[in-house]
């Protein structure tokens, strides 16, 4: 189970720059207590916006307040995070999608960093040049990143993770009013970790190689849109032509120094040196493009060698890193309890974090959250370095079609050149004139198919890249099919838990409603993609639409389906529901007391029955508490009232 979340403590400091609320939570229960009207709403309110979530709806009080800090533990990683509390002077609205500040430590230190730490800007929306703060939250979770129709953030994620009570009944997930059915079918997917990373990245490269190859389709045709004639793209054919006006050429140069072998005196006239000159000049500028052009290209090859070995060393640094975590994981839960120097039986320390050893105070998180930082900040690295490997090697397709252009064009030159060396025309006879213009007519010539054969190549490397995408894509496809097969088979298998558990939660109930109690795992239907849950029962199959219950009832139904999916992920690890939930008021829709606190009863036993060493994390408020409870371990901070808030130092 690697994709854990725990809240350690909240901090909210009002406008004047006093502590609002500053409560430590623990792994397990956690219940929030009080009166109606107490502010204990608010408090999952800071909770569900400091973690990421979009939420504007605050009450006056908490107005008041200017910035929000949450020590969280993702995983093994201690980090802190801060959200200030925005006021819009134009519309006097929440800025809801205010950017967060990430710091790697707990609350304490970030108030006072040493040299090597500092606080780091996260925005709400990711770009091409800078991460979200829903890319770190994501990859400190060990969550893949959804990008397919919808860009998933961490708050679709808290949507499924908070039990509000301003959603209707009806709502499965926090209500909101644009809501979209995929985003909640990828939401789904994800945390009952039905979505694969695999599956993720092979659905992205598909996409990259289907787009790649309607570019090159469409370079093709308008290529031969272009060139009509197929022969025009034939590399064999143009090159032929090539070689018979080479040919051509040859035998009109020796044909015209027959001509001026016959001449008895020859003048050199300064037309033919200044042709000759200007031939040298144009030969010698185009002799310093192809250097150029090849100098580029061996500089741009040798970069291209270098960025495939950084990505590379990346890649073993990310690897390297991951496998540094899972053994100090490995190692640091492995008991020591005798001395490897006497063997004598070490005498435990009271304090937990002391080394059993040296008895000296140890802190196992610093490492993994440093190591963490640093995957963080490699994956990025990784990311950017691929997109200017792709540039480079466009560049460089670029370059190298150039430049087989321009050695053709040198080499005609050259030939032009040689031939000027021994050229001393005696431009009064007519049959000189008429071949030299046979001669020029040959050149052009064979400059428009070097040209042609430049496009040919271009076209047939198309071609090519065509057959090779044609054939990933179609691999790409039969993988794609292969896990979806596979996810097929494990969402069933997910299902089949989570209605198991909220089967039991319903049939644990007072007996206020017949159909809870006789209820079976299979009549129980949580359909994410239509945001509803309901009960099937025998109306539902006379009258083909699933029966209502009375309204407390509905929110019984409701609250069971979502703390199901909690519950079995404390039983399935394949889940990537991060064993967190936490919900404001376990009493709504007129529900009876008596019927709210026996719910919190079977609840808890459950999540004892099913953690017993605590690593989930639930938080709830309640009115309803009973006695038992109010003096238990699981009270956090006091019991509320309206004289007593649980914000403190808030000027009404």
């Amino acid at each position: 189970m690697m994709n854990n979340l725990h809240l350690n403590r909240l901090i909210v400091y009002t406008n004047n720059g006093e502590v609002a609320y500053d409560e430590k939570f623990h792994h397990g229960i956690n219940i929030i207590c009080g009166d109606n009207s107490s502010g204990k709403s608010t408090i999952t309110h800071f909770i569900f916006f400091a973690l990421g979530g979009e939420f504007n709806d605050f009450v006056p009080e908490a107005r008041e307040c200017q910035v929000v800090f949450a020590e969280i533990l993702a995983n093994d990683t201690i980090v802190t995070i801060k959200r200030y509390i925005e006021i819009s002077d134009r519309t006097n609205n929440i800025n809801a999608r205010i950017a967060m500040h990430i710091f790697w430590g707990d609350y304490d230190e970030s108030q006072n960093p040493p040299p090597n730490k500092y606080w780091q800007k996260f925005q709400y929306n990711t770009t091409p040049e800078k991460r979200s703060f829903s890319n770190v939250l994501f990859e400190l979770l060990g969550l893949p990143e959804v990008k397919e129709e919808n860009n998933i953030t961490i708050h679709q994620i808290l949507r499924l993770l908070y039990i509000d009570q301003e959603s209707p009944t009806s709502s499965l997930f926090f209500y909101e009013e644009f809501d979209k059915q995929t985003t909640r079918e990828a939401v789904s997917d994800l945390l009952l970790g039905v979505y694969n990373q695999d599956l993720y990245t092979l659905k992205l490269d598909l996409y990259h190689a289907e787009k790649q190859l309607e570019e090159v389709k469409n370079e093709i045709r308008l290529t031969k849109r272009f060139f009509q004639n197929a022969f025009s793209l034939n590399k064999e054919h143009l090159n032929t032509q090539i070689q018979n006006k080479e040919i051509e050429i040859q035998s009109l140069n020796e044909e015209i120094l027959q001509i001026r072998s016959s001449i008895k005196e020859i003048n050199y006239h300064s037309t033919d040196q200044l042709e000759f000159q200007k031939l040298q000049e144009q030969t010698s500028d185009k002799r310093i493009i192809v250097v150029n052009l090849q100098n580029e290209i061996s500089i741009l090859s040798n970069e291209l060698v270098d960025s495939e070995f950084f990505i590379e060393a990346l890649n073993d640094k990310y690897r390297a890193l991951s496998n540094s975590v899972h053994t100090r994981e490995f190692l640091g839960n492995i008991p020591l309890d005798y001395c490897p120097e006497c063997l004598n039986k070490l005498i435990q320390t009271d304090n937990e974090h002391n080394c059993k050893l040296c008895k000296q105070s140890s802190d196992d998180s610093f490492g993994i959250t440093q190591a963490k930082r640093m995957q963080l900040e490699i994956k990025f690295q990784i990311e950017e370095s691929k997109k200017l490997l792709k540039f480079k090697n466009k560049n460089l397709t670029r370059l190298e079609s150039s430049l087989e252009k321009n050695i053709s064009e040198l080499n005609d030159l050259q030939i032009r050149v040689n031939a000027s060396i021994v050229d001393v025309r005696p431009f009064e006879l007519e049959k000189l004139d008429s071949l030299n213009f046979q001669k020029g007519l040959a050149e052009g010539e064979i400059l428009q198919f070097r040209t042609m054969l430049e496009q040919a190549s271009i076209f047939e490397k198309l071609l090519e890249e065509k057959l090779t995408l044609d054939k990933n894509i179609s691999s790409l496809k039969y993988r794609i099919l292969t896990i979806q097969k596979i996810q097929k088979n494990l969402k069933k298998e997910t299902i089949s838990t989570i209605q198991t558990e909220g089967v039991y939660l319903l049939n644990n109930d007072f007996e206020r409603q017949r159909e809870f109690t006789s209820a079976e795992p299979k009549d129980l239907i949580i359909d994410f993609s239509n945001n509803l849950v309901y009960l099937k029962t025998d109306d539902t199959e006379k009258f083909k639409q699933y029966q209502k219950f009375s309204a407390s009832s509905n929110f019984y139904l409701k609250i069971s389906a979502r703390f199901a999916l909690y519950l079995a992920s404390l039983k399935q690890g394949s889940m990537r529901f991060p064993r967190f939930i936490f919900a404001d008021n376990m009493e709504d829709k007129g529900i009876e007391k008596e019927r709210a606190q026996n719910f919190q009863n079977i609840l808890i036993q459950r999540v004892n029955l099913l953690d017993p060493n605590k690593k989930s994390q639930l938080i709830y408020t309640t009115s309803y508490i009973t006695d038992d409870l109010l003096h238990s371990e699981h009270i956090v901070g006091e019991y509320y009232t309206k004289d007593n808030p649980s914000l403190k130092h808030i000027n009404k």
